[in-house]
């Protein structure tokens, strides 16, 4: 396994990633790639999981990247933010989860889902908590995730 190591930068903080080489990933998940936003844990399990290889951890950290944008009904069938400043690169995506439901402001089913698993929940209080844990693994699980698939020279 060879290991290259490159800089990241998330909300003016430096991360030190490891990547590894395309040989070491299964065959790429196939298409439509992005769960059911109307689902729960189990599918976010499977399709993160076992289709993709990530970790409980990962999806979590993942799931963060909904602090920034939003649902667009057209797309998605939902509409509106998840935070109060969708430009930010922050922790508030976590911070409004666990302070429950805000007009103007869309938990999906699969945002709610994190709060009812056992496993997720402890994570979602972490990340909401320690915006520097939130950052390290967001980066970690991001990088993980742009490269399934991809070949490397």
């Amino acid at each position: 396994m060879e290991l290259v190591f490159s800089n990241f930068e998330v909300s003016s903080r430096r991360f030190l990633h490891r990547r590894f080489t395309s040989a070491d990933k299964p065959a790429p998940p196939p298409e439509g790639r992005l769960p059911d936003a109307t689902q729960g844990s189990d599918h976010l399990r499977q399709v993160f999981g076992k289709q993709m290889g990530l970790s409980d951890q990962d999806i979590v950290a993942l799931s963060g990247g909904h602090t920034l944008g939003r649902c667009h009904k057209e797309r998605s069938g939902f509409e509106g933010p998840w935070t109060t400043n969708p430009l930010i690169f922050d922790n508030s995506y976590f911070k409004e989860l666990l302070s429950g439901e805000k007009e103007g402001l869309i938990q999906l089913p699969s945002d709610k889902a994190l709060l009812d698993d056992p496993s997720f929940r402890p994570l979602v209080e972490k990340y909401a908590a320690d915006e520097d844990a939130f950052f390290a693994d967001y980066a970690e699980a991001h990088l993980k995730l742009s490269e399934l698939g991809n070949a490397f020279p």
